[in-house]
Order: C-alpha cells, then sequence, then structure tokens
C-alpha cells in the first residue's frame, strides 16, 4: 500500500476537527461540476487536499444538508454552504461541553461571589486563598483555576458583574519609554546602585514612595504611600498639599514617633523623580537609611508601590479630592490592603508576613499602629 495514503488513520490525523477555512474549501469543491451536473471533485480527493480522513468528508456533507424546517418540523435537503456548517457545528460543540463547575457546587460560587463583591478578592487571590486553606475538600467545594472564574463572570454564571471586579473593566495601556539618566545632583543614589539584597526582596526593611492625588484643580490634599517590598506591608499617609515640605514634615514626625526603631524598619526608600521628593536629603537627614531613584519615566521600576497604588484607586477614584476621605477611612484602605492574600506571598496577607518577621511585639506593634497615629497628628 503506498506511503502518500493519507486517508488511512493514524495519531496524526484522528479526532481533527474541520475548521471554518476547511469548510470553505469543501464548499468549493463541491461546487465544481462538468456539463452534466457530476461533480469534479469526490470525497476521497476533498479528503486528501486538506489531509483528513474521507469518512470525516463524507459525515460533514451528510450532516449539514439536512436541515430542519421550524414551521413544518420536517427536515430537507439544502445545499451544503461553508457558514451554515461552521455555526452548526459551533452550535452542537457548545452543547456538548460538561456543566459548568460554578453552577453544579452552588456552595462554592457563593464563597466566590461574596469573596469578590464584599471582600473585594481578586479571582486568582481567591483560588490560591482556597488551595492554601484546603478548601477543595470541603463539601460542596471542587477544584478550580482564575480562569474558570474569569469566564464564570463573563458568561453569567455566577452573579457578579464586571463593575464588582477591579480589573475586568479596565483596559491598561502603559507606554514603554527608553531610560535617560539621573539629573547629577541624583546620579550618587540611582537606583542602578541599589544592591540585590534590595533588588532580590531577601530582608525587610526595604520601602518604594510615591504619593497619589485626588484632584488636579487647584490645591488639595494628597496621599503618601510606603510600601516595604519583601512583606507588600502598606502605610497610607495624609499630606495637606504635594510639597517637598509636607513630605519633610511627615518623615520627621514618622522619625519622632519611631525613636531607635526608625533605622531598623526603614533601611531604604526607593522613589521616582517627583518634584514633591526634591529635598531628599532632609528625608535621610541623621538616619541610616539609605535613599534611590527610579529613571525618569520609569515608575515600573517601583512597582510593588505602583501595583498597591493602583489598589488604592478602588476605593478612591481618580478626580475624587482627598478631603471626602476621613483619617479611618484612609486607616480602613490600608487595613483592607495589609489583610489582603497576594500571590507574590504564596498567598498569605502582608499582615502575616510581618508577623513572622519580629519576635518582639512590642516592634510589630509600632509599625501596625505607625499610620494611625501620624495620620492623628
Amino acid at each position: 500500500m503506498s506511503d502518500k495514503n493519507i486517508t488511512l488513520k493514524t495519531k496524526e490525523n484522528q479526532y481533527h476537527h474541520l475548521t471554518k477555512k476547511e469548510r470553505i474549501i469543501i464548499e468549493s469543491l463541491i461546487n465544481q461540476k462538468d456539463s452534466s451536473g457530476k461533480r469534479l471533485f469526490n470525497n476521497t480527493y476533498i479528503a486528501n487536499y486538506i489531509k483528513v480522513n474521507k469518512s470525516t468528508i463524507s459525515r460533514e456533507l451528510k450532516r449539514r444538508k439536512e436541515r430542519m424546517i421550524i414551521r413544518s418540523g420536517k427536515t430537507k435537503t439544502m445545499p451544503y454552504t461553508a457558514e451554515y456548517a461552521q455555526d452548526d457545528a459551533s452550535f452542537k460543540r457548545g452543547l456538548s461541553k460538561g456543566e459548568y463547575k460554578l453552577r453544579k457546587f452552588k456552595k462554592m460560587a457563593k464563597f466566590i461571589e461574596d469573596k469578590i463583591k464584599n471582600d473585594k478578592w481578586a479571582p486568582d487571590v481567591i483560588v490560591g486563598y482556597m488551595k492554601n486553606h484546603n478548601m477543595f475538600n470541603y463539601y460542596g467545594f471542587t477544584s478550580i483555576t482564575t480562569p474558570t472564574i474569569y469566564n464564570a463572570i463573563r458568561f453569567g454564571i455566577i452573579n457578579v458583574k464586571l463593575e464588582d471586579t477591579r480589573r475586568m473593566k479596565y483596559k491598561p495601556e502603559y507606554e514603554y519609554k527608553n531610560k535617560t539618566d539621573l539629573p547629577e545632583s541624583k546620579a550618587l543614589y540611582s537606583i542602578n546602585n541599589r544592591p540585590d539584597k534590595i533588588n532580590n526582596r531577601q530582608y525587610f526593611g526595604h520601602f518604594e514612595l510615591d504619593t497619589v492625588i485626588g484632584t488636579k484643580k487647584g490645591k488639595h490634599e494628597c496621599l503618601m504611600t510606603l510600601t516595604e517590598r519583601k512583606t507588600q506591608f502598606e502605610m497610607i499617609f495624609k499630606l495637606n498639599c504635594k510639597t517637598s515640605i509636607e513630605v519633610v514634615n511627615k518623615f520627621n514626625q514618622i522619625k519622632n514617633f519611631m525613636k531607635s526603631n526608625y533605622d531598623k524598619i526603614f533601611k531604604s526608600i526607593t522613589t521616582d523623580n517627583g518634584t514633591e521628593f526634591s529635598d531628599f536629603l532632609s528625608i535621610i537627614k541623621d538616619t541610616k537609611t539609605k535613599i534611590y531613584f527610579c529613571h525618569p519615566y520609569c515608575s515600573g521600576e517601583k512597582g510593588t508601590n505602583e501595583k498597591n497604588n493602583s489598589i488604592i484607586r478602588y476605593f478612591i477614584k481618580k478626580g475624587m479630592p482627598i478631603e471626602n476621605y476621613s483619617n479611618e477611612d484612609i486607616n480602613k484602605i490600608a487595613e483592607w490592603m495589609n489583610n489582603y492574600p497576594r500571590k507574590i506571598l504564596n498567598y498569605k496577607t502582608p499582615l502575616e508576613c510581618l508577623l513572622e518577621e519580629f519576635k518582639n511585639k512590642n516592634t510589630i506593634n509600632k509599625i501596625y499602629k505607625l499610620q494611625e497615629k501620624i495620620n492623628c497628628i
């Protein structure tokens, strides 16, 4: 038997689903006829041409030609068309799929709905949390993946809308720019000089710093955010306005509250080139704290802080004045963030990771109460 006979069943051509392109080829070839109306190309030729078994062609033509006439309830043989054949195949393929997990496991679906709508958790965090807490073995739960939850939201399988999520309604666009050199006054403090032990998140005490504004119109309050790189622990402080004087004053308040613990906690700070950080020497004055600056227009170099700032935006929308939010509101946002499981932490919370860093309860309490105390000043 010739090796060229590709209609034989082999491992390579079994279970092949015809594509729309292949159905267009089938339609084109079967419609080519001679003067007597006989087809020029038989099923075997078409099968060899698109490299499938000839039975595939026979079944395709038989299934797609018989169509139900709705009014009479009878079937009628109609000419084969690629468009109808593709639609019919897609419809039947959909019916053949199994039941959605979240329709079958309603208890788990309710748990996921509550976490997204009430606790503002992301689908990936929910999956990681269920794995870490062995919830897949609970009655009414089963193993599930992050894409399954996203699809359940998109197709209305669970009672969650796109507006209930933080990310699905956005199409983030980021314009990457070439790195440019820092000004001469900051060259010594370039992020290029930051040690690998900080870059690799090996030790606690290395923070990323930024500010978050409410509205650009007029002079308004803003937020100063500090994010610890290893534990993702977040601190948010209110500033009267976005100026270097306000930033320096806020750090002086932090130093006075932390006292001898300041150098143990704030070992380094990485920030961008905003004008509010122009008096950076006053920020690190009389401390052992190191400071590093990202390259201009490369805020992604302090991505941990930028990510956390995007979470803050879930609670405080752009354009909303910070004055509309009390110190208690700001403290609650930070508390939510520090009790939110993170993938980078193997789905532990920043607070859990902070508790693992220090055996001294007084030090932990000092860090935990820092934001609340400073915002009351």
